[in-house]
């Protein structure tokens, strides 16, 4: 059985706002570094990722969604604009791939140290910002430029429904109201909304779907009640997409149930929206 502990604060990223990216060229300054590429910060996310130190005979090699971002030597950075929404980036070191997951907010410049773990493999890690010493640019030059036509929320589990239940509380249904009514204020027209239920790894696999399936029709269904026209795609990922690392166990202890709490979650995602002044 999959425990849920109610937590007070909702987690919640509201990405709302004029859609689409400009083509010009804007410069963006933070903590004294400029940076110079194609979009629009405004409504999209930079993503700046470096590397402090290190070893020139090990080059890791950043991929952000299904396109490479750039080979980091030692004190270098590289970056790339991103729809704003939880993406997935690999970094590449030979034979050695990892995977991880974060969010990229709307009108920020999010800052990403890749570093070497002890056994050889490289990790990344959120930061506030690099030094200032950290000044060339990888050769690999990214000027993608992503039409970003939709918004990402995500909502935290463990605040929407009670324990063991895809029910929603009284504070979940607060919430679900207060995102539709925003939705059906702010866009002209919307291509459809999918929402997307994830758990955590307790429990069987068979369970974690049902649940998490359960729980995305239910957002869904809530959803629909004040924006009736708008199509709705729910769909349980069960626990395949875990965003948690360093739970330890098997278990469900509080300690695990608490540390592999991010990963009970239910994202939605608004694709192909238009609003007044697009």
């Amino acid at each position: 059985m999959k425990k849920l502990i109610g937590r007070s604060a909702l987690t919640l990223i509201f990405m709302f706002g004029i859609l689409g990216c400009a083509t010009h060229t804007k410069t963006v300054q933070k903590q004294n570094i400029g940076f110079t590429a194609p979009g629009d910060l405004k409504h999209e996310a930079l993503i700046v990722f470096y590397r402090k130190g290190g070893s020139k005979a090990d080059v890791p090699t950043v991929w952000l969604e299904d396109r490479i971002v750039g080979a980091l030597m030692p004190n270098q950075y590289a970056q790339s604009w991103s729809c704003p929404r939880r993406v997935t980036i690999h970094i590449k070191n030979g034979s050695n791939i990892t995977k991880h997951s974060i969010i990229a907010p709307k009108g920020e410049i999010l800052y990403v140290e890749v570093y070497k773990k002890r056994n050889g493999t490289f990790a990344i890690k959120k930061t506030k910002g690099m030094s200032k010493s950290i000044t060339n640019r990888s050769d690999a030059m990214n000027r993608y430029k992503p039409y970003c036509g939709s918004e990402y929320i995500e909502l935290n589990a463990d605040t929407l429904f009670a324990f063991n239940q895809s029910t929603l509380s009284q504070v979940g249904k607060n919430t679900i109201d207060a995102l539709a009514k925003k939705i059906k204020a702010g866009y002209v027209n919307i291509k459809k909304i999918r929402i997307e239920g994830h758990t955590d790894r307790i429990g069987t696999n068979e369970y974690n779907n049902d649940l998490s399936d359960a729980r995305a029709r239910t957002v869904a269904n809530r959803l629909k009640r004040i924006n009736p026209g708008v199509r709705m795609e729910a769909r349980g990922m069960g626990e395949r997409y875990p965003v948690t690392k360093g739970c330890i166990g098997d278990t469900p202890t509080a300690e695990l149930i608490e540390c592999l709490a991010p990963d009970r979650r239910v994202s939605v995602e608004i694709i192909g929206i238009q609003n007044d002044t697009h």
